[in-house]
């Protein structure tokens, strides 16, 4: 029985600035954590692409503040933008502060020749390097040193902090893509199955990672809309199918929430809509349909949509939520916090006299010291 999650995209609606889509966002969560959800996912996008989140653990780190259970997890982080040892600070500290409640979910994400200009890599390369980012977040994490030598990274006794309080198994979910396998296969990772994929596509990489990966665990992304009506729900999600039809689906679908195609498109994005109930029998359709899944998102909030509408569909949903995860095990390790080393201070100091001069901060800042200019 899949544990349940909400999802977002990021997209905003006309007119909504990226600072409302945050509040709103952030509203949504504290809401679905009050409810009984199991986690949040929240993807990462750069410049003008959809979506309007490019940091999600920035997020996070606020959301950790504002909310107490409800997990918050990268859908994904987009590991060829960053710096990897960068990134497992940066997800160690967002760990440490929700308690133990980040999923990082990394992947090779969008490759365009422009969003690689940016960051300073080829195109071609983005697979491979976002390999190596996960072998280093693994040290990272499971050893707290990073020794690695790359093709693209290369790092010696690179100690991390603040140190990870859960495997690196547990904090890690790799992407649907050419290395999710290997990589999986590899270090256990679990599985993040993005929303778009074809049906075929999504069974055969579930069915290779079930194979490779006893014991593992599967997320998948899905979107959908619930009202109190089912007439009422698929009125709402008219214009979130249709913007999403003209984006996935190339096609410029102009039917209604009556049409017969609605159904058809709605299949073929993964969305759920109708009551609660409804959208509940789908998602345990999808369960059979691969053989049993561990994590299901929602996207709920999407282009089109009302904030008070998708407030809706995630209290209409919290009635479905005890009998969904009546038997989902909670499978994340407990976080642990660990210690560090003292910082020792100089040593060989000298007794303190009223000559002892201004502060040495050339090891902290980089600089090299100059003599005043009394003294040249």
């Amino acid at each position: 029985m899949p544990r349940i999650d909400l999802f977002y995209y990021g997209d905003t609606s006309p007119g909504q600035s990226p600072a409302q889509l945050y509040r709103e966002i952030e509203e949504q969560i504290v809401l679905g954590d009050q409810l009984g959800y199991h986690g949040a996912w929240v993807t990462e996008h750069h410049f003008q692409a959809r979506g309007e989140v490019p940091d999600p653990l920035t997020l996070f780190a606020r959301l950790s503040g504002t909310t107490e259970r409800i997990r918050l997890g990268t859908s994904i982080a987009c590991a060829p933008y960053y710096h990897p040892i960068r990134l497992a600070e940066q997800a160690a500290l967002v760990d440490a502060l929700s308690g133990g409640r980040l999923d990082l979910g990394v992947g090779t994400g969008m490759t365009t020749p422009e969003l690689a200009a940016v960051w300073g890599f080829q195109p071609d390369d983005a697979a491979r390097r976002a390999k190596e980012v996960h072998e280093i977040l693994t040290q990272a994490f499971d050893d707290g040193v990073v020794n690695y030598a790359g093709e693209f990274y290369s790092y010696s006794d690179v100690r991390i902090s603040p140190p990870a309080g859960r495997p690196a198994s547990d904090l890690i979910w790799t992407a649907a893509g050419r290395n999710a396998i290997p990589l999986a296969t590899a270090h256990g990772f679990r599985l993040m199955i993005p929303r778009p994929l074809p049906l075929a596509q999504r069974l055969q990489i579930n069915a290779e990672y079930r194979a490779a990966v006893p014991g593992g665990e599967v997320i998948h992304l899905r979107s959908g809309l619930v009202g109190p009506t089912r007439e009422l729900a698929r009125e709402r999600a008219v214009e979130f199918l249709r913007e999403y039809a003209a984006v996935y689906l190339r096609t410029d679908w102009r039917g209604g929430p009556d049409s017969e195609a609605f159904d058809d498109i709605a299949e073929k994005l993964s969305f759920a809509v109708g009551t609660a109930e409804e959208v509940a029998d789908k998602i345990w359709a999808w369960t059979e349909q691969f053989g049993g899944t561990e994590e299901t998102a929602i996207q709920f909030h999407g282009p089109h949509v009302a904030h008070a509408h998708a407030l809706e569909s995630i209290e209409l949903f919290a009635t479905q939520l005890d009998a969904l995860q009546a038997d989902a095990p909670r499978t994340s390790v407990e976080w642990e916090d660990r210690g560090i080393p003292d910082r020792p201070v100089p040593a060989g100091l000298t007794p303190y006299t009223d000559s002892v001069g201004d502060p040495d901060v050339r090891r902290l800042v980089g600089v090299q010291a100059t003599a005043p200019a009394a003294a040249r």
